[in-house]
């Protein structure tokens, strides 16, 4: 349920009763997520547009209306995991038990 990068942002994924997401849910919603790209490279290719700023300006262009179906969701999830039934959750490491010192 977790990457690295996760670990360090203390998130975890979960499916939507907040149990450890299977094998083949977490691919899916690792595919589906990548979809974002596909609008903005379709915009660039039927428009014809050529170089590196107009492909840059697309992409970003895609990735902010990404960002911003998620904020139109009441749950603030973005679509893939709205489909995939899963979600990002803050999770925090247990703390190791203290040792108790000698007196």
């Amino acid at each position: 349920g977790q990457t690295v990068a996760m670990k360090a942002w203390h998130l975890r994924l979960v499916d939507a009763r907040g149990q450890p997401v299977g094998q083949l849910r977490a691919l899916a919603r690792y595919v589906l997520a990548w979809l974002w790209f596909v609008p903005a490279l379709a915009s660039v290719h039927f428009a014809g547009l050529k170089g590196g700023l107009p492909i840059s300006a697309a992409l970003l262009a895609g990735v902010a209306g990404f960002a911003v179906l998620a904020r139109l969701r009441p749950d603030r999830q973005f679509w893939h995991d709205a489909v995939c039934g899963t979600r990002l959750v803050n999770w925090q490491p247990a703390l190791p038990a203290r040792a108790e010192s000698a007196r």
